[in-house]
């Protein structure tokens, strides 16, 4: 077994915990429980990881800014500062993804493909954001938001271009990572605007921490060239 997956293995309780602070809503033990699962990560990962690239240093230490400002939540605009961490932590997701993402010719069917998943992809997220303006009285808030989905947008653009034109082990961690993110941030925002149901809090944070490990797995795994069976 590998290093980082005993580490991986050892982090599966504070899942539990995780799940267990969001049914009896103990705020304190959801975020430390979070923290702790990306401290134990952290040493876990810290031999394949290469802390002299920017992009792992930021995004992984802005989450963990953003993860700690939870603490406070009960402070006002604290949330707001919460998702600034966030996104501002998808740009260097953004960046570190475009490094391995080159220009290549390819045939129709998939750019056909690429531009349906795009227009699906887009239509859910531009439907959920007018639901969302619609329980949104502040100007500012709508802009700020307006900007955060616009981030959100550009991470799942660059995600499906990365992932078309690799094929590789990493890119399949990239896209479920990315596409954790984006369930578990519309999730944050059914539970905090019109759906406030536990249910849909329990499978926010269950993607919030496989959302962790796919990170940490992203980042630490080589760019390698898969066969296409391997993918089937």
């Amino acid at each position: 077994m590998k290093y980082s997956r005993f580490y991986i293995i050892a982090s599966i309780p504070l899942l539990v915990f995780m799940l267990i602070a969001v049914v009896y809503k103990l705020h304190w033990l959801l975020v430390l429980s979070e923290l702790i699962t990306y401290i134990i990560l952290l040493r876990g990962f810290s031999r394949r990881l290469n802390f002299s690239n920017l992009n792992i240093l930021s995004f992984l230490g802005l989450n963990m800014v953003a993860t700690l400002f939870k603490f406070f939540q009960s402070v006002d605009a604290i949330h707001s500062v919460v998702m600034f961490f966030q996104m501002v932590s998808y740009i260097f997701l953004v960046r570190e993804a475009l490094k391995y993402t080159q220009r290549e010719s390819g045939n129709k069917f998939m750019f056909l493909f690429f531009f349906l998943m795009l227009s699906v992809n887009s239509y859910f997220v531009f439907d959920h954001f007018q639901e969302l303006e619609n329980q949104i009285v502040s100007l500012v808030e709508v802009a700020f938001y307006s900007m955060y989905y616009i981030v959100l947008f550009v991470l799942a653009l660059v995600c499906l271009i990365y992932y078309l034109n690799s094929y590789s082990r990493k890119s399949v961690f990239f896209v479920t990572l990315v596409m954790t993110i984006l369930i578990a941030d519309i999730m944050r925002d059914m539970a905090l605007y019109y759906l406030p149901d536990t249910s849909v809090l329990l499978l926010q944070n269950f993607l919030r921490f496989i959302g962790i490990i796919m990170a940490f797995q992203f980042f630490a795994t080589h760019e390698k060239k898969l066969k296409l069976i391997n993918l089937v």
